[in-house]
């Protein structure tokens, strides 16, 4: 029996020594090919990225999770992830999805535990589908996807009453488009709907009864959102 046990045991701490030699290995590799990953800081410029949606972890893998999955140009949103290598960098990169294209550095920090959660830009890129991508040093790489849309309303602020003309991008063909103020649960103010490309233009609202202030305009077509600032007067 004891020898049954020790051959247990033996296996075990090969596996975990081979486990540690291929995490150290990757790390070296990543932390050379990825500028900024060691240093756990953004770095200007783009870098190649290596193949989405690998982890480390042999029987328990990682994962991210977005705090929206479509969003506007200058919004900040939010980046979980679970399950990465414990206490080491990791960076969150804005991409296109094109294996071999580079990326944008959008976030970085420290895993800590191996969870963690950034706040990250959504940098200024044309609108359409788009990867959230997330590495640490040791080789985990995880993705999630991001449709990037756009809204712009002028004039920026309004009294209650007044009249602002949104135009957008990015949207759902032919789709009829929701707008809420303040907040997205909100109820909707105003309709319009998009043209074949997604897209509508001088969509006139008028600004609903809601406290004086900083607020957030909101448009949605059921699937896609996007959000803008719009102050209250």
């Amino acid at each position: 029996m004891s020898g049954e046990v020790e051959s247990r045991l033996s296996g075990s701490l090969r596996r975990t020594v081979r486990w540690g030699a291929l995490a150290a290995a990757v790390a070296v590799v990543l932390t050379t090919a990825l500028p900024g990953a060691a240093s756990g800081m953004p770095t200007a410029g783009s870098v190649a990225l290596p193949p989405p949606d690998t982890c480390i972890a042999p029987i328990l893998t990682c994962y991210i999770v977005l705090s929206i999955t479509s969003g506007s140009h200058g919004n900040h949103e939010n980046v979980t992830g679970e399950r990465f290598w414990p206490g080491e960098p990791f960076t969150v990169y804005f991409w296109n999805g094109t294996p071999g294209a580079s990326a944008s550095i959008v976030a970085s920090g420290s895993t800590g535990t191996g969870s963690f959660s950034v706040t990250f830009p959504i940098p200024t890129e044309p609108v359409g589908n788009y990867t959230i991508f997330v590495t640490d040093v040791a080789g985990d790489n995880q993705s999630a996807a991001f449709h990037l849309t756009h809204l712009r309303a002028s004039p920026g602020s309004g009294a209650v009453g007044s009249t602002i003309a949104l135009n957008g991008q990015g949207f759902l063909p032919d789709h009829e488009v929701k707008f809420r103020l303040h907040g997205t649960h909100a109820p909707p103010v105003a309709t319009c709907r998009t043209n074949g490309y997604g897209n509508f233009s001088d969509c006139r609202i008028s600004v609903p009864n809601v406290p004086a202030g900083k607020s957030t305009l909101v448009a949605t077509d059921g699937t896609y959102t996007a959000r803008v600032e719009f102050a209250v007067s």
